[in-house]
Order: structure tokens, then sequence, then C-alpha cells
């Protein structure tokens, strides 16, 4: 459908949303002594599947770029032909979002990312994080006030980490960070990290978790769980983790975005946050006492994306209007496109206008930073 943009120059943004990386990114940017060693397409029988060093299989990616297909044409292994082209060509994503009447995304990695972020190889890994965030920033530039990356972040070492992102802070495309693992490789925060902290509070640009921190290799995706339901599963633990390590007290110029792990949970997770802390504040907390609530750190410095929860809306007054943000997760098999519009429509009958700009694109522009 046609674009009808307010006044501030958006009307939908959608801020979760993914590449696919070409099968080349990699093999044609690190050094050639480590060309054998990154991810890479081959063409196998029953399709294109991603070859991972460290993952014992190939990796098909069919539902990560199936978008948009009818029922009967959902499936994993698919050949890179038959895929949607705007993962990999900015030209063609820009035509995608016009189809979907989307202003603008911000964009983040695909399955080889976590390959990237487990590898133990310092060299590399940094190789391949620079080569990523280079491709990216080529990408994005092609169109920044519709296309905004989220840099990669390497984890095998402080240093490095800062080294990288205070690079790719100067260079255009980027409208966030990605955090997959603690800058240290370890998924668990350590005091060592704040270097990295001070780096990012001191740029403006937000940091972004996608569903988990992790330090394990991708798997081939199952048909014998339910995807998505518990997508929300690490992020309660993650949003402790930080307000109890006090990284907010130290840098409270940080913000937080918990990416495709939804909304309606959070008011029944801030409450038993708050109950459950006064309650043990004097006893096995005594030596970790808080400035302030956790439902109060969790409001100021987290805020975070969905897209499909009516429970949220519903609640959104107990979650903060400000802290949510609608996505497309495209071009993902959990993606209405190109009908977003009309799932929206459904779902926002009762949101009063101001709110419902706010959630489809204000927050978003504000958050990081979308100018026209």
């Amino acid at each position: 459908m046609p674009v009808n943009r307010s006044s501030d120059g958006y009307r939908l943004i959608s801020a979760d949303s993914l590449l696919t990386e070409p099968g080349d990114l990699w093999t044609s940017r690190v050094p050639k002594r480590m060309r054998e060693r990154v991810p890479r397409i081959e063409r196998l029988e029953h399709g294109d599947a991603w070859i991972m060093e460290g993952v014992p299989e190939p990796v098909a990616f069919g539902f990560t770029v199936c978008a948009g297909n009818k029922p009967e044409d959902l499936r994993d292994w698919m050949f890179v032909e038959e895929m949607r082209a705007g993962g990999w060509d900015p030209a063609v994503r820009i035509k995608e979002q016009d189809a979907d009447g989307v202003d603008a995304e911000v964009l983040f990695p695909n399955r080889p990312h976590q390959s990237i972020v487990a590898n133990k190889d310092a060299e590399l890994h940094h190789a391949m994080i620079r080569a990523y965030n280079d491709w990216l920033s080529e990408y994005c530039s092609v169109a920044p006030d519709r296309l905004g990356g989220v840099a990669a972040l390497s984890n095998r070492g402080v240093k490095e980490a800062v080294d990288e992102f205070e690079r790719v802070a100067q260079m255009p495309g980027f409208v966030a960070v990605l955090l997959t693992c603690y800058p240290h490789g370890d998924p668990i925060l350590k005091p060592e990290d704040d270097p990295l902290w001070a780096a990012i509070e001191a740029s403006g640009m937000p940091v972004c978790i996608h569903i988990f921190v992790d330090d394990k290799m991708p798997y081939q995706v199952s048909a014998k769980k339910l995807p998505g339901t518990i997508h929300f599963y690490d992020a309660p633990k993650r949003m402790l983790e930080l307000i109890f390590s006090g990284v907010f007290d130290r840098f409270p110029g940080l913000r937080f975005v918990l990416a495709e792990v939804d909304v309606g949970w959070m008011p029944y997770f801030a409450e038993q946050a708050d109950d459950n802390y006064q309650r043990h504040a004097r006893a096995t907390l005594k030596d970790k006492q808080l400035k302030r609530r956790p439902s109060e750190y969790m409001k100021e410095f987290f805020s975070a994306t969905y897209v499909c929860d009516l429970y949220g809306l519903q609640n959104r007054s107990r979650i903060g209007v400000e802290r949510m943000m609608w996505s497309s997760d495209y071009p993902h098999i959990t993606s209405d496109w190109p009908n977003s519009w009309k799932t929206i429509e459904s779902s926002f009958g009762e949101v009063p206008d101001p709110e419902r700009h706010a959630i489809l694109a204000g927050n978003a522009q504000r958050i990081f930073g979308f100018k026209r």
C-alpha cells in the first residue's frame, strides 16, 4: 500500500527486521588465508545452505527469507534464486519496504552471525566482525533514512570490542550496536566490560539484544518445538543482570533495546522483580542494594520490540507506551509482509492516535535516530 507519511516523515518503522547475508560476504572480505574457514553458502541437493566452522551440519535458511510465500511454499530448504533479494540488495529492499507500507527498518544479522560470536579463534573472529560491519555500512548507506544497521560487536577481548565499536561509530549507516555475547567472550556480565559501556554511552547509540545473549553455535531449526513462543525467556534475566551489576548507575546514558521478545510479559515481571527485591533486600541481597526499585531501572533503560502482541497493546499503559516498538521481523517466516498494515489495523482499533504513532514509528525514530 502507498505510504502516507506523518508530519515528521515516518508513519511505520520496523524496529526489528533481518538481513540475508550474501554467500560471499566473508569469503570476499577476509584475508585469503582465512577464506576456507568463514561462513559461505554452498549448493546441496535440496537447496542452498550455510557452511559454518564449528557447526557440524549445513544449515538451511529458507524459513528466514520466506515472508509472503503461500503456505504450501513455506520450507527451510530453498535455493537462493527462490529467495527475496532485499536481504542482500538494498535497492530491492526499498521496494520491499514500499510493498509493505514500511518507511524504515532496523536491520539485524541472520544465522551466520551466531557462528562468528561462538568462534574461539580471536584473529578470525575479529576479521569476520569487521567484514560484516564493512558490508553492512555499505548496504545501509544506500538509503540511511530507511535502512538502519545494527553493528556487530567483537567478543574476544574488551579492548578489541571498544576499538571496533569506535570504528563503526564513525561509519555511515549504523543506528545501534548488537550485544550477542559480552565483550570478554562470556555470556555473563563482568566488571571488565566497563570500557565498552563508557564508549557506547559517549556515542549515544542504543545497545540491542536480539532475543538472547549466548555464545553457542547456531543449529538447524527443528519442527519438534514451537518456535517463537519463548523468545522472551532470556530478556528478564538479562535485565536483572544488568541492573544488579550497577552498570546503569555508572553509565546512566546507556539505553537497551530488547528485540523480538514481545512486551506483554513486562508488567508482570516488573511487579515480581520489585516484590522479590523488597522481600530479599535486607537478607540474601544485602550486598546488592539498588538505588532504585528494579522496575524503575526497567522503565528508564529498556525498550522492547514485538511482532504480534495484542495482550501487550491492551496493557500498554502498564508497560509504558514510550517503551514499545512494532516490528515486522521481515523476511522471516513470522512476518506478515506484505500485509503488515492489515494486522496493525486489526489490533490498534482502540489505541489513540498519539500512542499509535509512538508505537508504530515515533519511538523507533527517537531511539534509533532516523532522520530525513
